[in-house]
């Protein structure tokens, strides 16, 4: 079964961004091109993000690629103003919870998790998030966008890997399972 993941960074306090969505204090970071970025994204087909991540995203790279490691990788933006994409990206409305069960149905590589609470939070609620890759950034942003947001019920998952890039300290879990 395809696994869903979540890779990205924040700062100390928890941010993925200022609340001006600028992500310097990252780029910033020695070590940061270090992360095993490349092969975590050769293994995904599939990337499912908020429509500040995709816009942000597209506005930052030349080849106007989510995934330049996997160019067929399939995007899926979720927002309230859903419209027509194209052959690689799809912008919807449809529950995020309902697009993950569909997809980790059919067969493919693993689903990439991107950006922010908006995607991940009910994702977590539903127990449908297999693995959290988080690389830390020795910032204190103060104020910004956090990465997590209140639930309903606790989530317990196992650290399987922790690994230094220059400045980033990557903690790898993975949920865990009751059976």
């Amino acid at each position: 079964m395809r696994k869903v993941q979540f890779y990205g960074a924040i700062s100390i306090d928890g941010c993925l961004a200022t609340k001006d969505n600028r992500l310097d204090w990252l780029f910033q970071t020695a070590g940061a091109n270090d992360a095993p970025t490349e092969a975590f994204m050769q293994q995904v087909d599939t990337a499912i993000m908020g429509r500040h991540t995709y816009e942000y995203t597209m506005e930052q790279t030349t080849d106007q690629l989510i995934n330049p490691y996997n160019p067929a990788t399939h995007n899926i933006v979720m927002t309230s103003h859903p419209h027509t994409g194209d052959e690689r990206t799809q912008f919807t409305n449809t529950p995020v919870t309902e697009i993950v069960e569909d997809l980790r149905r059919a067969t493919g590589q693993n689903i990439w998790i991107v950006g922010g609470a908006g995607v991940l939070m009910p994702l977590l609620a539903a127990d449908l998030v297999d693995e959290l890759y988080i690389q830390i950034a020795p910032v204190i942003l103060g104020d910004g966008i956090p990465l997590f947001k209140a639930i309903d019920q606790q989530q317990r998952f196992e650290l399987v890997d922790t690994n230094r890039y220059g400045q980033l300290a990557e903690v790898h879990y993975q949920r865990l399972t009751t059976e």
